[in-house]
């Protein structure tokens, strides 16, 4: 339709421009007056315009011009100021009709410019375009009824025939070109064309169901709840993790299996205003911190929800916190003292600057174990590694008297060893290193928590794939509802707080360690006044 539009409208354009340079001819040697006998018996509209678009003359309107509208803002008119000719097709506000309107301008022998407009009617042009666009819906209406037609009652029974043939031939294992004439060619390249498809959709398929279950293994293995929620608050999709929080299933309400009303206080808010919330929330019932993330995906009307346990962390940061508080209060003690008796230094009377550096030792001592404990608390924590050798047990026991020599001599201690080794070498295969702290930290506690002289028996046994080791001694015991605090760190039984003994409170602590990471477990008995008893087993 455009196009057969479009060529009446050159064919009229192109006849408008050659009356249009007619008349300006005439125009340039006759005046006004003449311009009604030349001009007004023609089939074509004349219209003369000056540069203000005012109708200086119409051959439609003859002395009517003065009642015409001003004519500057014809399309036209424009165009041929602007690009030196115009042409637009209308409904013409003078005539009523539809005329076709070609203008150039033009400048009179007085040097006065104006437009030559001429117009022809379109009416009948526009009624032949009409009549066209009839005959060519027509036409299509009837080829559309045939090719209907044609292809029911044998195209679509040929082309299921020739797809039948296909696929009894693949069944068969014929080579498809072998069925074909030379005018079914096009089906083998169809078919050829749908095999490729078909391998390549395949492929396509198999590799987004790796990548399915990829991202099922990564959602999975994530040590977060995941939940994706749809617009009316249905799970479309979750993982197992943190399973104790819901017992929803996926298309279930949300709000339905949450078991707690603080985590769906955050849902809710989020879903309600339809925004991104993250707030951390505590769990009373449960004693644990939560992360909540609550993510809205406007493009599709979603929710992913995101829900992780950090209370683990929350715990980490307050042993931090305390160990820190301990240290300084821990360090601060013999510190004090060191200053406060160096200073004292200065006056003293020489028969008691003795006591005084006496005092200063311990309390270098003191800081010297501190810093020992601390380094080996450290050590256990960035390396849990058992480096299992063979040695003898004598040389344990050589070193063990080498570390603690100064506390057995200021005490007099009596240590009693009965060993029970397989080997009859005495030759243990144990983490030396660990095993020598262990029984290092246990018996100077033995020695420094004792009023007496301190008795320490030993015994280590020799049992399948293990040792089993046993340290009783005779010191002042622990209460019986304080033995499950004593590995705390930096704890210390209130009779240890009160006596001035170098202990930090890390000595057990780094037992229990040790022992763990040398697959055992330590049990305590003990009663105060009469000592205690530790025993634990190490595997070979």
């Amino acid at each position: 339709m455009n196009m057969i539009s479009n060529l009446y409208q050159e064919v009229a354009k192109k006849t408008l421009r050659e009356d249009a340079l007619l008349i300006k001819n005439i125009a340039g040697n006759n005046s006004r007056e003449d311009f009604q006998d030349i001009f007004g018996s023609i089939e074509k509209r004349f219209t003369l315009i000056d540069s203000k678009g005012i109708v200086i003359y119409d051959s439609e309107k003859y002395d009517e011009e003065s009642t015409m509208e001003n004519h500057s803002t014809r399309p036209e008119v424009i165009d041929a100021i602007r690009d030196g000719q115009g042409f637009n097709v209308r409904k013409s506000r003078t005539l009523g009709e539809f005329l076709a309107y070609y203008a150039i301008p033009y400048t009179d022998e007085y040097g006065e410019d104006y437009i030559i407009r001429v117009a022809r009617g379109y009416n009948s042009d526009y009624k032949n375009i009409r009549n066209i666009l009839i005959e060519q819906i027509i036409f299509f209406i009837i080829l559309n009824m045939f090719i209907h037609f044609s292809y029911k009652n044998y195209l679509k029974r040929h082309l299921f025939n020739k797809v039948d043939e296909i696929r009894e031939a693949l069944e068969a294992g014929s080579e498809v070109t072998e069925i074909y004439s030379k005018g079914d060619v096009w089906l083998v390249e169809f078919w050829k064309v749908v095999q490729s498809w078909q391998s390549k959709n395949i492929k396509n398929l198999e590799r987004l169901n790796l990548e399915k279950q990829i991202l099922r293994q990564v959602i999975s293995s994530v040590d977060m709840s995941i939940v994706l929620l749809d617009e009316n608050m249905k799970v479309i999709l979750k993982n197992e993790s943190l399973n104790y929080l819901y017992s929803f299933s996926q298309g279930g309400y949300y709000y339905q299996g949450m078991k707690y009303i603080e985590i769906i206080n955050v849902v809710k808010k989020a879903t309600v205003e339809k925004k991104d919330v993250k707030e951390d929330v505590y769990i009373s019932k449960l004693k644990k911190y939560l992360v909540i993330g609550v993510k809205y995906l406007e493009f599709r009307n979603q929710f992913i929800i995101t829900i992780k346990d950090v209370t683990r962390n929350r715990e980490m940061m307050e042993v931090q916190r305390n160990f820190i508080s301990n240290i300084s209060h821990e360090l601060k003690t013999p510190l004090t003292n060191i200053k406060g008796y160096l200073i004292a230094l200065e006056d003293a009377p020489e028969t008691m600057r003795g006591s005084f550096l006496k005092v200063v030792k311990n309390n270098v001592d003191k800081l010297e174990n501190i810093t020992m404990n601390f380094l080996n608390i450290s050590k256990i924590e960035n390396s849990k590694v058992l480096n299992l050798a063979p040695v003898s047990f004598e040389k344990i026991q050589e070193e063990i008297e080498k570390m603690l020599s100064q506390y057995i001599k200021s005490k007099n201690a009596e240590i009693i060893y009965s060993i029970n080794l397989l080997d009859a070498n005495n030759y243990m295969r144990v983490d030396f290193d660990k095993l020598t702290t262990i029984l290092k930290n246990l018996i100077e506690n033995a020695i420094i928590y004792n009023d007496k002289k301190p008795v320490i028996k030993i015994e280590i046994k020799e049992v399948y794939d293990r040792y089993k080791i046993v340290i009783e001694d005779n010191g002042l015991g622990i209460p019986k509802e304080e033995i499950d605090s004593i590995f705390e760190r930096f704890y210390r039984v209130d009779k240890a707080r009160t006596s001035n003994v170098a202990g930090t409170g890390l000595g057990l602590p780094i037992v229990e360690e040790l022992v763990g990471i040398c697959g055992g477990k330590i049990e305590v008995e003990s009663k105060e006044g009469k000592g205690s008893l530790f025993r634990f087993f190490m595997l070979k």
